[in-house]
């Protein structure tokens, strides 16, 4: 398989728009902290494939809550797919083990988690943003290894994250993460 790598583009972020106000209707009466758009589409300049990554945070006793309610919606619930704290969902029409990336219909793809307030997986995604925006030479260099990568052939994704690694582990320390901090996210990424 082949991984598609696209410049930046400022819909993304309108797309976003509109997939938070829907998951704000589903999860109305739900008690949420935010919504918030994560990932390379949600960084300005930095190539990404075109996949809105979504977080949905919220507090521990929220979670049986959301899940039910995303699921009534149409969401496939695939559980934490081994990191603590990170329930994932493919969007109506995709099940779990179809791929989370490429176009649906030409529109954008989306990677939706419900992430647990405070856990590993979110500091991770929230901090590998903060570092992208702030440091355009990290985020050049970013763009430089996934432009790299999608000119290779891969048998999965995850050999994909793979070659990403070295990188957004960089990013992380950059971010203050220690060893020990980053042991999860090694784990997860192996």
């Amino acid at each position: 398989m082949k991984v598609t790598i696209e410049p930046h583009n400022p819909e993304w972020a309108l797309e976003f728009l509109r997939v938070r106000a829907t998951f704000e209707q589903i999860l109305e009466n739900i008690p949420t902290t935010s919504i918030e758009h994560v990932g390379s589409t949600s960084i300005p300049g930095l190539k990404a494939k075109p996949v809105l990554d979504i977080d949905i945070i919220i507090p521990w006793p929220s979670l049986d809550e959301t899940r039910a309610a995303l699921v009534a919606a149409g969401y496939t619930d695939c559980g934490e797919m081994n990191v603590p704290g990170r329930f994932v969902f493919r969007q109506p029409g995709y099940g779990r083990f179809d791929p989370a990336h490429g176009k649906v219909n030409g529109k954008v793809r989306q990677n939706t988690y419900a992430m647990i307030e405070g856990c590993t997986a979110l500091r991770n995604h929230l901090d590998i943003k903060r570092i992208l925006m702030e440091d355009k030479e990290l985020r050049e260099e970013y763009s430089q290894i996934k432009t790299e990568l999608a000119e290779r052939e891969f048998e999965n994704i995850g050999q994909y994250v793979l070659g990403k690694n070295e990188v957004l582990l960089k990013i992380l320390r950059r971010a203050g993460w220690s060893d020990q901090d980053l042991e999860p996210v090694i784990k997860a990424n192996s």
